[in-house]
């Protein structure tokens, strides 16, 4: 039972880092897109 408690948590921080970097790539390659002409 700890160790499905373990695992349950465990999965559930792997998928909110995941959702963040997915998130966090979404917005930098939009603010790309934006500000291309600015960054040198």
């Amino acid at each position: 039972m700890i160790g499905f408690m373990i695992g349950l948590f465990v999965g559930a921080f792997i998928g909110v880092c995941v959702m963040c970097l997915c998130n966090a790539a979404a917005k930098a390659d939009e603010q790309m897109k934006d500000n291309i002409d600015d960054k040198t």
